[in-house]
């Protein structure tokens, strides 16, 4: 696995195990893109179910 850029954070290579973690830690790296993931998931699914109530009322 090669170094990534997270926006601008600069990803280690390898996780030094430090309490707490640093924030170019790969596992809070990780962690922060799951939640923005699961976040715009839900957002995606508040639109579609705000648009699906908009049609019901329409028809």
């Amino acid at each position: 696995m090669e170094h990534a850029d997270v926006g601008k954070v600069k990803v280690k290579k390898k996780c030094c195990r430090s309490t707490p973690r640093c924030k170019s830690c790969p596992v809070v790296v990780l962690l922060k893109a799951r939640e923005k993931a699961a976040k715009k998931a839900a957002k995606q699914e508040r639109k579609k179910e705000k648009k699906k109530g908009k049609k019901k009322t329409a028809a």
